[in-house]
């Protein structure tokens, strides 16, 4: 076994822990600009359709199954993890108090 097999082994680990990190972040960002308050259904079917886009290019270009299997598990844990949350919902007057107001209110 020479250096380069080490560093091969190191590689592999390295890309199927990239992919799954980027699987996760992808399958949050998904699932946080669907659940906003205001949402454009246009802006849900890119957001599904860039996810789906991803996958595609992954299976595409990257050598591999193990890339594609870990970015699919990671995409998969974070629609799921995320999405079972609901979002708290916001006080009107939220961030909108000036420092006079708050200086009254002692």
């Amino acid at each position: 076994m020479t250096y380069l097999d080490v560093f091969d082994i190191i590689g592999y680990v390295l890309r199927f822990l990239g992919a799954l990190v980027f699987g996760l972040s992808m399958g949050w960002l998904t699932i946080h600009m669907v659940k906003q308050e205001t949402v454009a259904w246009q802006l849900a079917a890119a957001m599904y359709l860039g996810l789906l886009a991803a996958f595609v290019l992954l299976g595409h270009w990257v050598g591999g199954g193990a890339t594609l299997g870990a970015f699919g598990i990671g995409a998969g844990a974070g629609l799921l993890i995320w999405g079972m949350f609901k979002p708290k919902p916001k006080k009107k007057d939220e961030g909108t108090e000036t420092i006079l107001e708050i200086g009254k209110r002692k």
